[in-house]
């Protein structure tokens, strides 16, 4: 798909993705009265999740009816030209009265991840990506490049996540033990998403997220990409997996015992 018909695509998924995110302050206001359900140990879903993602399924596809839609709620396929969406990407956050939750919204055409936006609501912060134009958030309506921090080797600050799937309660503890014994510092935010974007932004050295899904980490690896970040492989094949996000030159890949095999052939083909 040529640049041009991302920026059109773009233009007309940014009020969509806006609106998204004015249902989910809405609700985020009145969130006492939500209805809550859970699809596993400290995996909740609200009736703010699954109107939210109605909503952007149905203008989407009324926007782009050739497109295909995957939502983390309701389900799909991921076939491009393709919609990965995760309507409230820290659910808990969002339950709990925290601002750290995001929508997430990413488009796929037949050359792969070609478009990331992230909306912050309760921060007022929009972001966006298109592949090989670069990386902003739009700032008293002007797009912003984005200006990640440079590689360092000491007195980092790195986003972790800590979930309950196999294994990964054992991987934070190692990961964050290697940082600290290194004199570095962990933030845990509960959003994969957002955690990911705030390395573009410069707010979080660097980010690991041991096991996600796609639609939490598409759009937000797109942003990081197009900041010039080293980022893993996109999950379009298995649809979930470990995701990352540092500076190129960044040592912490050996701190943390990734295996860059994989990260080095991804950015190769970049």
């Amino acid at each position: 798909m040529s640049p041009n018909s991302l920026d059109r695509i773009l233009a007309s998924a940014l009020p969509i993705a806006k609106h998204a995110g004015e249902l989910a302050i809405d609700w985020f206001k009145r969130r006492d009265a939500l209805l809550i359900t859970s699809k596993g140990h400290q995996d909740w879903v609200s009736q703010a999740d699954q109107e939210v993602e109605c909503y952007l399924r149905q203008a989407l596809l009324n926007a782009f009816p050739q497109h295909q839609f995957l939502g983390e709620e309701n389900g799909g396929r991921y076939q491009p030209p393709c919609w990965v969406v995760d309507p409230i990407d820290g659910t808990t956050n969002f339950l709990y009265g925290q601002a750290d939750f995001v929508v997430s919204l990413a488009f796929a055409d037949g050359q792969g991840p070609a478009l990331g936006i992230i909306v912050a609501p309760a921060l007022q912060r929009l972001l966006y990506a298109v592949r090989g134009k670069g990386a902003f958030e739009i700032v008293d309506g002007k797009a912003k490049a984005l200006k990640p921090r440079a590689a360092a080797k000491e007195q980092l600050v790195v986003g972790l996540n800590l979930n309950y799937q196999s294994g990964i309660p054992q991987q934070y503890m190692a990961h964050s033990q290697a940082l600290i014994n290194a004199g570095h510092q962990v933030r845990v935010n509960g959003s994969a998403a957002w955690g990911l974007t705030q390395v573009a932004t410069g707010e979080l050295d660097a980010c690991y997220m041991g096991e996600v899904n796609v639609w939490d980490a598409m759009a937000a690896q797109i942003i990081c990409q197009e900041a010039k970040l080293s980022t893993a492989p996109h999950l379009i094949e298995q649809l979930h997996g470990p995701v990352w996000a540092w500076p190129k030159d960044a040592a912490i890949s050996d701190l943390l015992s990734i295996d860059n095999h994989k990260e080095q052939a991804h950015q190769s083909v970049k």
